[in-house]
């Protein structure tokens, strides 16, 4: 059964394993689990953001961010899903919880952009009604109106 619970200190190992495991489709640099730490939870964290974990049951299966709280328009600014547990739906089901929170707060609509080779994450963001926005050479934006 999938449950969504805020991310805590205690799950950084977990934030950690997902981004390197899923970094070459990211585009990302190595990150410790203490510059985990300090970006989430230091004196300099975004508090305009907020951080999720998708339990299937008991295991953590998927990292999802929101940003831009403030505004009339919620963002999708990581959504990670744990090998072990992909294509089971985790993705789709994380995307309906960000569009479920951003209803909840009167947002007008959720946006994401994603880089332009990552096809299952842009099939998945189709498959669950996201509209193609203008992009760049290496993202695409993606947003569903609510």
């Amino acid at each position: 059964m999938l449950c969504v619970k805020e991310l805590r200190r205690e799950d950084i190992p977990f934030i950690h394993q997902i981004y390197e495991q899923n970094r070459a489709v990211l585009h990302g640099d190595a990150i410790s689990q203490e510059e985990w730490h300090a970006y989430i939870f230091g004196e300099d964290a975004d508090f305009n953001e907020a951080h999720f974990i998708i339990m299937d049951g008991d295991s953590p299966a998927a990292w999802l961010k929101l940003n831009a709280l403030n505004e009339p328009d919620i963002w999708i600014s990581m959504l990670v899903v744990d090998r072990e547990f992909q294509r089971r739906g985790i993705g789709s089901f994380a995307i309906q919880f960000a569009e479920t929170r951003a209803k909840d707060h009167a947002k007008r609509a959720v946006r994401v952009q994603t880089t332009k080779d990552n096809i299952i994450a842009k099939a998945c963001y189709l498959n669950c009604g996201y509209e193609k926005m203008t992009g760049t050479r290496t993202y695409q934006k993606f947003q569903k109106i609510l």
